[in-house]
């Protein structure tokens, strides 16, 4: 274990957050795990674990030791002698690993099953945290199993996906913070049929491509993604973001009409019976936020949902922000947002509240 002191944390926290860690180690192995477990039961200090940092707001220097996620071995499966056609292949990948270059590389190899996520910024082992999705996809359609190690007992186990308690940006691991996730197992498609039922996806591809959308190659959808996403967030390394600051809240079929009636246009999608997701980005816009600045931060001007820094900003300067954004949306529509980042103090995560 490489153990360093009073490192900056502004390279690894994609809004560039200049706070500090007391101890800093790179995770390379399970063993490392081990030493740095011991280490933080001797010291009796907090820890905390980062990935890629897109999607966490540091708020204060860390008082405990903080852990860079470094396993990053990908585990393509040996192709068989068997010359009986397969449909699918499971990959196991370690939680260090890039995400968009895990969905880049699958694609090549001729599987399926994770274009609509691509150009989603971080790393592996945070995509089962979020349930990461987009596009009418989630990483649980393609999930098989997740191996964790357990920081309060220094043991490793293997959590099959119908066990992670998955929902909307949702999962077991949010409810287990001694819970590191060690790397995960994937069932990917070798049988491509095109999840395109969003009509921005389908009139992308055939703007790139010319090709209807139902006949698209997962290589056109993932370009038609990227084209999509890089139009509408900023790019980290351009203007300091999370992505995405808060969830598109989920509300009562009752609750819908009444705000259609007040509010003509409102965005909503239907996921059930009685149930409809607003467009929070629509919710906030109609409320004058799009490009608003003050001082460090600010609401990205061509879309409500990225809160953005200026590379000098402080993490409690926009939880300031997101909280008057909180505020003015629950007052005027009655609907109370949730904030998607994870959020630190200097001794470990909270939760923003009104």
């Amino acid at each position: 274990m490489d153990l360093q002191y009073d490192v900056s944390l502004k390279p690894y926290n994609t809004l560039s957050l200049d706070v500090k860690a007391a101890y800093f180690v790179c995770i390379s192995d399970l063993h490392d795990l081990d030493a740095v477990r011991k280490f933080c039961l001797d010291q009796k200090c907090p820890w905390l674990l980062i990935g890629g940092g897109s999607n966490l707001v540091l708020t204060q220097d860390f008082e405990g030791l903080v852990m860079f996620m470094s396993m990053n071995q990908v585990f393509w499966p040996v192709e068989a002698a068997s010359t009986k056609p397969m449909d699918h292949f499971t990959v196991m990948v370690q939680a260090g690993y890039d995400w968009d270059l895990l969905v880049a590389e699958s694609l090549l190899r001729g599987a399926s099953g994770l274009e609509n996520l691509s150009l989603i910024p971080g790393q592996v082992g945070a995509a089962p945290v979020q349930n990461i999705g987009a596009y009418g996809v989630e990483l649980k359609d393609t999930l098989e199993s997740v191996e964790v190690f357990n920081f309060d007992t220094g043991k490793i186990f293997t959590l099959a996906a119908v066990d992670c308690e998955f929902g909307y940006r949702d999962s077991i691991f949010k409810r287990h913070q001694s819970w590191i996730i060690t790397q995960i197992q994937l069932r990917l498609s070798l049988n491509y049929k095109p999840q395109v039922g969003y009509g921005i996806i389908a009139d992308t591809i055939k703007v790139l491509s010319g090709e209807v959308a139902a006949k698209a190659s997962p290589q056109q959808v993932r370009d038609a993604v990227i084209h999509i996403r890089r139009a509408k967030l900023p790019d980290p390394k351009d203007i300091p973001n999370v992505g995405s600051f808060f969830k598109n809240p989920i509300v009562s079929d009752s609750k819908m009409k009444m705000l259609a009636r007040q509010w003509p246009g409102l965005v909503a999608y239907a996921i059930g019976s009685n149930e409809h997701k607003l467009a929070a980005a629509w919710l906030i816009d109609q409320l004058g936020w799009k490009g608003f600045v003050q001082g460090e931060v600010g609401v990205h001007e061509h879309q409500a949902l990225v809160l953005v820094g200026s590379g000098v900003a402080t993490g409690q300067e926009i939880l300031d922000l997101a909280q008057r954004i909180k505020a003015d949306v629950a007052e005027n529509f009655g609907v109370m947002l949730e904030v998607e980042p994870r959020l630190f103090d200097g001794r470990g995560e909270f939760y923003l509240e009104l």
